[in-house]
């Protein structure tokens, strides 16, 4: 055990000595000095209708001083303008407000400080002509279109920034992908690269997201035209079109879980890996509507300089959005406790106004214990991989014990109950000292299964000494075993057949806490899923040996956490 100044935590094998790790102490966002002030007292906002290559025209609102200038800008391209967003960007930043106690969002508040901040409808939503296209090839192409359209105007300074949350935090990798010239940075907050990776975790279906692709996002397109819509009696030849373009048309594979082409058309995650622009990523381990799986394409980027990562245990939004870095969506400003605004706006005037303001450490991971661990990288490159085995008699071992088994009978109770399910589980020891898991878990299961098609959830918990279980983030991992050899592969499963089955799971950020205790549990449905297939089927877990299943966490080594500045 290494004790450090702020924290105690575990020493993994193999380590060699020296002084606690950290990239320094958690910063402050609403102590940095020199960010552009409101010096601009009138704005204006304009609309516009772009016409893109195919001759869709898109609607577009832009926000700006009211003087002559070339100001840096801001795009937010999104398809819930006029149903359930604005377009003044409250959602992704609720902290600001005026003087009647509403929020200003984007545009209250870049646009005085010297920002063109600029609202785009995706095409099919909004007041936007065409059909939706749930992030496909025409919605790509036009995210390239809008950054280079708004960087050639007269009052841009050719230096574009994106940002959103949820399906509008999809929308700047999405864009980075294409790589338009004047795409300076983006800051997506709970977004994704991939539909398929929203829909399913390795073919099985998360719960919700399983149907937005499907008709949820459609709905949305077609109640602007409404009464009341923002499309009203407008672009009606666009009414519904949306459809053919919906995970509908992926068949049978909607309840399979199989990739499709549909899905490799959405899926951008390599382009958005590749770009060269720095990153300031923001999502949530406990995200139960965009999963932290989803930033995979970020930890693809191998920490590469420039970028930046906030990762805490927020979810979506419960009461606090995008992130509980800032305060609650209603009522009277916040001060320092919101520390999303200043950290977006050093962000932005950093890469859009040229200004040398702190940005922070280049990680920030806040933890479930209430304290803040620093990094330079991540995924972080120095943690230990802590392998540990399930073995006969229920418990976890760091090596593996002789061959045996588990079985259980699936049923979906799970979804609603979640320990009132079908499964097996083992226990380990206590641990001596608090321990920082950090990075992304491996699972190698080996498993069998009496019915062709079933699901096999396999969820970490973090068990106190009064018997309390933590969910260690949203969900861990996920296979429907058809798709042991790829997620556009599927192969028959033999019923009873041995099955090795290899899975990376979601990125954590959790402390466990010194006599607590870890658990890895099996089962067939879980909350964080749609029980569709296998009730009644056994499973067969086989454990020990030389082939049987064991598990890899990240361990940081010599961690230094520091207590929350602010929170």
């Amino acid at each position: 055990v290494v004790t450090g100044e702020e924290s105690s935590l575990t020493v993994t094998a193999g380590e060699k000595s020296g002084p606690p790790r950290s990239a320094g102490r958690p910063l402050d966002y609403s102590k940095i000095k020199g960010l552009s002030q409101p010096r601009y007292k009138e704005v204006e906002r304009e609309s516009f209708q772009v016409e893109m290559k195919d001759g869709i025209k898109i609607y577009v609102e832009v926000v700006k001083p009211k003087a002559p200038g070339r100001y840096a800008t801001i795009l937010e391209l999104s398809p819930y303008h006029g149903t359930i967003a604005d377009r003044s960007g409250t959602r992704i930043l609720p902290g600001p407000k005026g003087a009647d106690g509403e929020a200003i969002g984007l545009a209250g508040y870049f646009a005085p400080r010297g920002y063109a901040v600029v609202f785009a409808d995706l095409r099919g939503t909004g007041r936007s002509e065409g059909c939706l296209d749930h992030l496909g090839p025409k919605d790509q192409s036009d995210s390239y279109e809008l950054v280079e359209w708004a960087a050639k105007q007269k009052w841009s300074n050719g230096k574009v920034g994106m940002t959103g949350h949820s399906y509008v935090g999809s929308t700047p990798q999405m864009a980075a992908a294409q790589n338009p010239p004047h795409l300076e940075t983006i800051v997506p907050s709970a977004g994704l690269a991939s539909m398929y990776h929203h829909e399913f975790q390795v073919g099985v279906p998360y719960f919700l997201q399983w149907a937005g692709p499907l008709f949820a996002y459609e709905q949305l397109a077609i109640e602007r035209h409404f009464p009341g819509g923002d499309s009203e009696g407008e672009n009606t030849t666009y009414f519904g079109c949306g459809a053919t373009q919906s995970a509908a048309v992926t068949g049978e594979a909607y309840f399979s879980g199989a990739e499709t082409e549909w899905h490799r058309e959405r899926d951008f995650r390599k382009g958005a890996t590749r770009s060269q622009i720095p990153m300031f990523i923001v999502h949530g381990v406990n995200d139960n509507a965009a999963r932290i799986a989803a930033i995979d394409w970020f930890n693809a980027r191998d920490g590469r300089r420039g970028d930046k990562a906030w990762i805490g245990q927020w979810d979506h939004g419960s009461g606090l959005y995008p992130n509980s870095r800032t305060c609650e969506q209603q009522g009277a400003a916040c001060g320092t406790k919101d520390q999303w605004t200043p950290a977006l706006h050093a962000w932005f005037d950093k890469h859009l106004q040229g200004r040398k303001v702190e940005t922070g450490p280049p990680v920030e991971l806040f933890l479930n214990s209430g304290k803040v661990y620093t990094e330079h990288e991540w995924p972080i490159s120095v943690s230990d991989d802590m392998v540990l085995y399930p073995t006969q008699d229920g418990s976890l071992r760091g090596q593996p014990d002789d061959e045996g088994s588990a079985s259980y009978i699936a049923d979906p109770r799970g979804s609603g109950q979640e320990f009132a399910t079908g499964n097996v589980s083992w226990t380990g020891p206590k641990f001596t000292s608090d321990t920082l898991i950090a990075g992304i878990p491996q699972l190698s299961l080996v498993a069998s299964s009496t019915s062709p098609r079933v699901h096999i959830n396999a969820t970490l918990y973090d068990l106190a000494p009064g018997g309390e279980l933590d969910r260690i983030g949203r969900a861990g991992w996920a296979i429907q075993p058809e798709l042991r050899n790829g997620i556009g592969d599927p192969q028959v499963v033999i019923p009873g057949e041995r099955m090795q089955m290899d899975l990376e799971g979601m990125a954590q950020a959790h402390v466990i806490e010194k006599g607590h205790k870890l658990m890895l549990r099996i089962a067939s449905s879980h909350p964080d899923k749609v029980p569709t297939f296998g009730a009644g089927a056994q499973i067969t877990v086989f454990t020990g040996g030389k082939g049987g299943t064991s598990f890899s966490l990240p361990v940081v080594r010599r961690p230094r956490t520091y207590a929350d500045p602010v929170f």
